[in-house]
């Protein structure tokens, strides 16, 4: 009865946009038929899928706006993101002007595998990795020896293990043979789970192994270097655990080894178990403490309360006041990680961390497990910076046009081939990256037409 009262719900108000769409347009009826059809049948996919209803609005494609419990109210609440409707406006051009992959596409695709692929290139990776690291990037283009990196980080012995430090979600500290320390976020859920808000549920493992991909294609490079591991708890983490880790450990109901950790959400009841013998996860490289980072409350964060709206969702010109203040600096490193965090759907960005120093330096794209939950949903607001401020750099554009048309998965999936747990991402998560780059091409497109050129938008 829930289900049938929630599809209810979501036909009904698709309806009521679409009579009122047509109502103020007289012409392409029958497109505008077409359209109302089409959301209506989405809009109970939608809200069977989700098991609760005033989860998303339909405009052409499922557009997601957060849990509220008054839809009408919706528009008044969140005045803020009203710009969004320009990118559905912009959507039909760019998908007509991006539909085909760039010529230039696998030159790139080449050279990031052969950084990846190449082996020998060093007997020390630690110390190339510690080398890297700098407050422009993490990792350079091209990276001879990365691939060396990144299997000492999927097999190197284990020579200590304790719990996470800090934080909300499981992980574990450990150290790798030659005493490079990571961080290992064991598999949680199955790569198709989906969770209620957009910061719900545990930490995507394979969503911190794309997202190193990602920002190598993007151009930004400033996600830590991350590999896919699986290890086995009774061999390589017990013999070398710290007594406060080993507390957590216990034997599961198949007689498997288990353990839950300390953090504030770990709990008992939701340990994580070998899987034949194994965890598998994700393996997060520590940056040396050479690179002091700085960590500031993101001016675009969210009030993580339900029907409890931020400044920038309530004022279209949030982005003046930001301009204004100390973030004006960092204002285009901030619109690049907007992108980013879009495209991989991540909306827990609360803090940002940023390198000390130069007040100019990169967002360091840390901790991005919440990540890659529902491959059919598109958070609009994450887009809330470009949309607002109208501003990214014209490398980060340039580099998105070389992704489109369906070159953003096709790149993706060959450079996460070559991890150890490949296939990391499902091809639905794939799929909606190319969804999503489109988006936010049309966002920039409707930003160069509010602005008056894209000498105003590009930097």
């Amino acid at each position: 009865m829930a289900v049938t009262r929630n599809i209810m719900i979501g036909v009904f108000f698709a309806v009521l946009i679409c009579l009122n769409f047509m109502a103020n347009n007289t012409t392409n009826n029958s497109t505008q038929v077409k359209q109302c059809l089409q959301s209506k049948t989405l809009a109970s996919v939608t809200s069977s899928r989700n098991g609760h209803e005033d989860k998303v609005y339909l405009q052409g494609e499922v557009y997601a706006v957060r849990e509220i419990h008054h839809p009408g109210n919706y528009h008044q609440n969140r005045t803020g993101l009203r710009m969004v409707s320009s990118v559905y406006k912009h959507l039909p051009e760019i998908k007509a002007k991006y539909s085909s992959t760039s010529s230039q596409l696998m030159d790139l695709i080449t050279k990031l595998k052969r950084d990846i692929a190449r082996r020998g290139m060093t007997d020390e990776p630690w110390a190339l990795a510690d080398k890297w690291a700098t407050t422009k990037s993490l990792v350079p283009e091209p990276a001879s020896g990365l691939g060396d990196v990144l299997a000492a980080l999927s097999t190197a012995p284990i020579t200590a293990a304790d719990v996470g430090r800090g934080g909300t979600q499981l992980k574990l500290f450990l150290t790798l043979e030659g005493g490079q320390a990571v961080v290992f976020k064991p598999m949680r859920d199955r790569r198709d789970q989906i969770y209620d808000t957009i910061y719900g549920g545990p930490d995507s493992h394979e969503g911190e192994i794309a997202a190193f991909h990602l920002s190598r294609l993007l151009g930004l490079r400033m996600t830590p270097i991350t590999a896919g591991r699986s290890l086995s708890l009774r061999r390589e983490i017990v013999p070398v655990s710290t007594e406060r880790l080993n507390s957590t450990f216990l034997t599961g109901n198949a007689g498997q080894m288990c353990f839950y950790g300390i953090c504030t959400f770990c709990k008992k009841e939701e340990s994580v178990c070998e899987n034949f013998n194994s965890v598998e996860g994700s393996v997060v490289i520590w940056l040396p403490k050479r690179l002091t980072l700085e960590e500031e409350s993101h001016p675009w964060h969210r009030t993580y309360v339900k029907n409890e709206f931020a400044k920038w969702e309530r004022n279209e010109s949030y982005c003046e006041s930001v301009l204004q203040s100390n973030y004006s600096q960092k204002l285009l490193h901030l619109m690049d990680a907007a992108v980013f965090d879009f495209l991989i759907q991540n909306g827990d960005r609360h803090a940002y961390i940023r390198p000390a120093g130069p007040p100019d330096s990169p967002v360091v794209l840390l901790d991005n497990g919440k990540s890659f939950s529902d491959a059919h949903l598109d958070h609009m607001d994450i887009l809330a910076p470009v949309l607002q401020c109208c501003r990214l750099h014209r490398a980060t554009h340039a580099r998105l046009v070389l992704l489109s048309g369906g070159g953003l998965s096709r790149a993706l999936r060959e450079l996460l081939g070559l991890d150890p747990l490949a296939p990391v991402l499902a091809d639905a998560h794939l799929r909606a990256l190319d969804r999503r780059l489109e988006h936010v091409l049309a966002a920039l497109s409707a930003c160069s037409e509010r602005k008056g050129g894209w000498h105003n938008v590009l930097f």
